[in-house]
């Protein structure tokens, strides 16, 4: 294995094969170029990502979208995110409150 190879047991690895099992769109950052997409492929090497542009106004009547895959190598990805959870403040200060390390008696 070069020293270039994703574990497959890595964070980056689990991460994009949630995704690409729960049909998440991903944002990724490269050295060169961001895409966001859906994973449609992975294996140790490499993530294949399928986004929709929209297409030009001028080609259609009807508002299309392009289908494009990129295939990106996954050690050159430098960052990943995904959609979290939204909390409210109050929400959170609620969590917060109930929590064991409250000092409150």
């Amino acid at each position: 294995m070069g020293k270039n190879d994703i574990k497959e047991s890595s964070l980056l690895h689990q991460r994009l094969k949630t995704a690409l099992h729960d049909g998440i769109k991903v944002w990724f950052e490269t050295r060169d170029k961001s895409y966001f997409g859906v994973p449609i492929g992975l294996d140790r090497d490499f993530v294949e990502v399928l986004i929709l542009v929209p297409g030009s106004e001028e080609d259609s009547t009807e508002y299309i979208f392009q289908r494009v895959t990129w295939v990106v190598r996954l050690s050159s990805i430098s960052a990943i995110a995904y959609p979290s959870e939204y909390w409210s403040t109050d929400r959170l200060d609620s969590l917060l409150n109930k929590s064991p390390l409250s000092t409150d008696g």
